[in-house]
């Protein structure tokens, strides 16, 4: 059970309903969580000009932000977000298998394996990343506006991973546990 309560469309005020419509109108639902960030506008509207600012100006693959999404989140221990992005990776072309590997922040692709690599590095060392690390991810072929994506990546999937944590709203997608 939810330990805030979600808001729903009915009773959501005017700072968080159009937010909630267009996620709803985007993916076709509104999920838990969307609903139970809304009791903040402010941090559900960052939330989601972030998110859409990062893809937008991606250098990424959907299916490689959503490896890196799946490593944050099960190093998190956010069995919301291992959840629904599982869905979401295999909506981008990841397999089952793939997704289950990028929970345990491995990749069947050496370019993605350096991407989870430095995304957990940066998550495990709150961006205290060793030389060793920013070198190797350099010599991988990462150039310097990939790199600050993905410390973006990290901080807004860990923004919704420790959000959900808090909360723990019931997961509405079908649940994947946690590796």
């Amino acid at each position: 059970m939810s330990r805030l309560p979600i808001i729903s469309m009915e009773k959501a005020d005017h700072d968080v309903a159009p937010a909630l419509q267009a996620v709803q109108q985007q993916l076709g639902m509104l999920p838990n969580f969307f609903a139970g960030m809304a009791h903040h506008p402010g941090t559900l509207n960052a939330f989601l000009a972030a998110q859409q600012a990062i893809t937008e100006g991606s250098r990424l693959t959907a299916a490689q932000r959503e490896i890196i999404a799946l490593a944050v989140a099960n190093a998190n221990g956010c069995r919301y977000c291992v959840s629904g992005h599982t869905l979401s990776a295999r909506a981008a072309g990841v397999s089952a298998e793939a997704a289950k590997q990028a929970q345990a922040g491995k990749a069947e692709k050496p370019q993605d394996q350096v991407l989870l690599d430095l995304a957990l590095a940066v998550l495990e060392q709150r961006g205290h990343v060793t030389d060793g690390a920013l070198n190797a991810a350099r010599d991988a072929g990462l150039d310097d506006a990939t790199l600050v994506e993905i410390v973006g990546l990290v901080s807004i999937n860990s923004l919704s991973n420790w959000m959900n944590n808090m909360i723990r709203p019931a997961i509405d997608f079908p649940e994947v546990a946690l590796v």
